[in-house]
């Protein structure tokens, strides 16, 4: 009985011990996990339909890809790139967010965010990720080129459902 305050705290400390060692040791070792061959396979299904220019087969193979490899990179990168092709620029930004919540130095990832913002109209929060991605880059930034460009052109121009349907040319009208 006087030793039953010493061994419980004694017991608690070491199961916090234990507790945060295991929880270091598992973000380790699932960096260091093989990728699924399953998953690679996808991959490879994903690059075959890209190349073929079907980007809807492409995003459902990576989708299946990410299902098998949840902690893959590379594949939110792909789904990040297939979004942007698909005119998605909200989907692309948070496919590459993922990524640099892991990697905050990722070029790939900086410069897609930074498109994806471009094209969704957000031309100061590029700018912002174009600050990132040059301190990223230790002499020259190649990675940045295309978006510096898109920047100096500009943010595209939105047009309403109802401006796309009138026709350019409006017949007059004649009054009585």
């Amino acid at each position: 009985m006087r030793f039953s305050p010493a061994s419980i705290v004694l017991a608690s400390v070491l199961a916090l011990t234990a507790s945060s060692s295991l929880g270091q040791n598992a973000s380790r070792s699932i960096s260091a996990v093989p990728p699924d061959a399953r998953a690679v396979a996808w991959v490879e299904k994903g690059k075959q339909a890209l190349a073929a220019q079907d980007i809807a087969k492409a995003r459902e193979a990576y989708e299946t890809a990410l299902l098998l490899a949840p902690g893959d990179n590379s594949i939110y990168l792909a789904l990040g790139k297939i979004a942007r092709l698909q005119k998605m620029p909200g989907k692309a930004i948070r496919y590459y967010s993922r990524v640099l919540d892991d990697e905050p130095e990722n070029q790939a990832a900086l410069q897609g965010e930074g498109l994806a913002m471009m094209e969704k109209g957000a031309t100061e929060s590029a700018r912002e990720t174009l600050a990132r991605l040059q301190k990223t880059c230790k002499a020259s930034c190649p990675a940045a080129e295309p978006l510096i460009a898109a920047i100096a052109a500009g943010a595209p121009k939105v047009v309403s459902a109802e401006a796309a349907a009138k026709p350019a040319t409006a017949e007059p009208v004649e009054q009585r």
